[in-house]
């Protein structure tokens, strides 16, 4: 028997990945899910464009208390993928300076993994995503792995020449978007279970539990060590053990650190990982807003989108900035961009950036339940002045570029989302640092109090680069899978 076998929490993008790295390194794994089947939806995509998407709903999280910004979001999805069932697609590298500018605020905004050593599991990540974007590196965002090309059209340069300028990049938005023709029954080209994790259901050593909701880890005092994961098993309405000789947490920025604060224990009375209370601060998310803008002469409808990056790191906070999503706008928009046509108009989504500081947290609700009894996470999260200022920044700024390039733009059709939660983009609860003085996890996602245990999901991130996440989060579990599996094998 092979007790090397390790436990996975969740079949989201991070969980998937890090299933696929270890059972490429012989390592046995055994994937818990909440969900119990894939969520249906449709799509259909013709010579490179999506002509129909129906993504399907997500529903209220049970179990959370909010109790900073009123309007915060906890939407969620328990389902064979998690949140891939409902996401863009898009995948923009982080840079470099994402990983290290944010120690000139202070050493704690510094990632312990630098980009370099990230890179080769970028790519690892890349190969499994059928991504569709323009292999060249602009300023801020280096070009990636891809499968099929393609390059912003010509009418659209002269706003990339004139981003260079500000020493910003515009580019093709890099998405997992799959082949020029696809018909399918979900939402999404990429989603974690259909691409990746269904894959490995042929392989001998690998296991997939769903209607499984882990409940917490049991640590064994004696072996100082995690040793069981004790769940909710839907189908016979019990509870259940499964032991394992190390656990990778891929539940999810929020449920992540929940599970950990539900694995208190005598050796650690305020949760797994929280000896230094650190445990579920620096909580972070991306704000966000959506706007159309009317233009003075016809420019190509854009599909798939562009993406014009944050501004040079040097020349801007270095942990405050935006960038910009520009593509089709309303129903006309759309069908120009399926033949390449102009039009007089185009949407942009911007997305910005917050500074996590200690205030902003996720912790045990002091008198509230959830439904198997445990404290209900109690989120506390508000975007600051400088925050938003920061994003509606973004509006005259993108004006200016446009005045550059020769074209007289006009905002119209702005929507707001400026609360946390509408990007699904919470990070930072249970952050990665190379001291215990400023992290939950080291270098490589263990926990400083358990090492063997592995949060991989976006609530490791140090800090919140104003990018998808996805991407990183799927480089950043493979990492951690390929060292667990390396320690594993030395055993």
């Amino acid at each position: 028997m092979d007790n090397r076998r390790v436990v996975v929490i969740g079949s989201g993008p991070a969980g998937a990945m890090a299933a696929q790295q270890l059972i490429r390194n012989g390592v046995p794994v055994t994937v818990m899910e909440t969900g119990e089947d894939i969520q249906h939806g449709a799509l259909v995509r013709i010579s490179g464009r999506n002509i129909y998407r129906r993504l399907p709903p997500m529903r209220t999280a049970a179990g959370f208390v909010v109790t900073g910004d009123p309007n915060t979001n906890i939407d969620y999805t328990y389902a064979l993928g998690g949140l891939s069932n409902q996401w863009t697609g898009a995948v923009p590298r982080f840079c470099a300076d994402d990983f290290t500018v944010g120690e000139k605020e202070h050493e704690k905004y510094r990632w312990p993994v630098s980009y370099s050593e990230l890179a080769p599991y970028y790519d690892i990540a890349e190969r499994t995503m059928q991504i569709t974007a323009d292999p060249v590196d602009v300023p801020n965002l280096p070009a990636g792995y891809c499968d099929y090309r393609h390059r912003v059209p010509e009418d659209w340069q002269a706003l990339g020449r004139s981003a260079l300028k500000r020493g910003q990049g515009f580019t093709t938005m890099p998405l997992a978007d799959g082949p020029p023709h696809l018909l399918l029954r979900r939402g999404t080209a990429f989603n974690s279970f259909s691409m990746l994790l269904e894959r490995l259901h042929k392989q001998k050593k690998f296991e997939l539990i769903t209607g499984a909701h882990v409940l917490n880890l049991e640590w064994d005092g004696a072996k100082r060590k995690v040793v069981a994961a004790v769940y909710h098993d839907s189908a016979s309405n019990t509870r259940k053990r499964i032991s394992a000789s190390a656990f990778v947490v891929a539940c999810g920025p929020l449920n992540s650190p929940k599970l950990l604060f539900n694995s208190a224990c005598s050796d650690h009375p305020s949760g797994l990982g929280n000896s230094t209370g650190l445990l579920g601060q620096y909580l972070h998310d991306h704000p966000r807003e959506w706007w159309a803008v009317d233009v003075d002469a016809p420019i190509t409808s854009l599909s798939p989108p562009a993406y014009l990056t944050r501004l040079p790191h040097a020349a801007s906070h270095p942990l405050l900035a935006c960038s910009w999503t520009i593509g089709a706008f309303g129903t006309i928009g759309k069908i120009k961009s399926r033949f390449g046509q102009k039009t007089s108009s185009f949407g942009v989504q911007v997305f910005g950036t917050m500074i996590p500081k200690e205030q902003y947290y996720v912790r045990p609700s002091a008198n509230q339940k959830d439904e198997f009894g445990f404290p209900a996470l109690e989120v506390h999260i508000e975007f600051e002045p400088e925050v938003l200022d920061n994003i509606m920044g973004a509006r005259d700024h993108l004006l200016g570029l446009l005045k550059d390039a020769g074209y007289k733009g006009a905002i119209r059709a702005i929507v707001p989302q400026l609360f946390p939660g509408t990007a699904k983009h919470y990070g930072g609860a249970a952050r990665m640092h190379a001291s215990p003085k400023y992290g939950v996890t080291d270098s490589c996602n263990r926990l400083y109090d358990a090492p063997n245990v592995l949060v991989v999901d976006a609530s490791c991130f140090t800090t919140g680069a104003e990018k998808n996440p996805t991407l990183t989060v799927m480089a950043l579990a493979a990492r951690s899978a390929d060292r667990l599996a390396g320690d594993l094998k030395a055993m």
